[in-house]
């Protein structure tokens, strides 16, 4: 999540949060943040090749070389995980010429390096008020009309972070429980966020949001988030779920909104010879 805003109204009440998160909540919190079988098929519109895989308790995606969430959540949150298990997953990944990015520790031995932390937020639905708007400033739930300005509004948020898939969110962007906003002002895309209802585990999953930086510091991102929060009650969801970077500016964001950290996850990736190889080459290409 980008361009935090600051918050001038009284903190949101936190309250009944657990004291600590059981392995029972963790896997709600995780169905979240794993692919279902419909946003795989909704993927495979755009990227021919996607495709899942459940191993070792995980779920494991790939859509195509390059796409920023080729990789494994909830290794190890049903039973233990075995060297065989390690070996699927490899095999999954570098069979597609991508390298293994798995969501979860304790692999140095097999050659893995951390490149990421992530810090999962949770807050209760209980005590969230309606959405508020600001001047000029409108929300509209994303349909076929509009998906086209809210995946390019998305992309220029995100930006600053390198190229990405022309395509990336157009796959989620109308199906069924999502919890997908395009946000205007004057008229004009600002922004836009994601999301999904969980009815099964009782979880909205929130993510994706980002503001065009031009339009930042006009409420655009708090606008966003209370408008899933508020949709995400009424569907009856008991808690809502975001995973940010540890101290940064989205993780403030949220807390402000009333989320507190229930965990940190480590995301460990293994590259192979045979793609190391191939950036070097296409390294000295560029240079030659």
């Amino acid at each position: 999540m980008r361009c935090a805003n600051l918050w001038r109204g009284p903190l949101s009440p936190v309250s009944k949060l657990r004291d600590f998160v059981d392995l029972q909540m963790a896997r709600r919190l995780e169905a979240a943040e794993t692919m279902s079988d419909e946003q795989v098929a909704a993927l495979r519109r755009y990227f021919p090749d996607a495709i899942s895989e459940v191993i070792g308790g995980g779920t494991a995606v790939f859509a195509s070389t390059g796409y920023p969430a080729n990789h494994i959540v909830g290794m190890g949150l049903y039973g233990p995980v075995s060297e065989n298990d390690i070996d699927c997953v490899e095999h999954f990944y570098r069979s597609r010429c991508v390298p293994c990015e798995i969501v979860v520790s304790l692999l140095s031995e097999r050659g893995y390096r951390v490149t990421e932390f992530n810090s999962v937020l949770i807050r209760r639905l209980e005590d969230c008020e309606p959405f508020e708007r600001a001047d000029g400033l409108s929300i509209e739930r994303v349909t076929r009309a509009n998906e086209s300005a809210w995946n390019e509004t998305i992309l220029r948020g995100f930006a600053e972070y390198g190229p990405l898939p022309t395509d990336l969110f157009l796959p989620f962007a109308t199906l069924a429980e999502s919890l997908n906003f395009l946000a205007r002002l004057d008229g004009v895309p600002a922004g836009g966020g994601m999301g999904q209802i969980m009815r099964d585990v009782g979880i909205a999953a929130l993510f994706g949001t980002a503001t065009i930086p031009e339009h930042c510091g006009r409420g655009v991102q708090t606008a966003l988030i209370q408008r899933r929060l508020w949709e995400a009650l009424q569907a009856g969801c008991e808690y809502a779920v975001v995973s940010t970077l540890p101290g940064s500016g989205s993780q403030r964001n949220m807390e402000r909104r009333g989320f507190r950290v229930a965990y940190t996850k480590v995301v460990m990736v293994r590259t192979w010879p045979e793609l190391e190889k191939q950036e070097r080459d296409d390294g000295h290409r560029e240079h030659s």
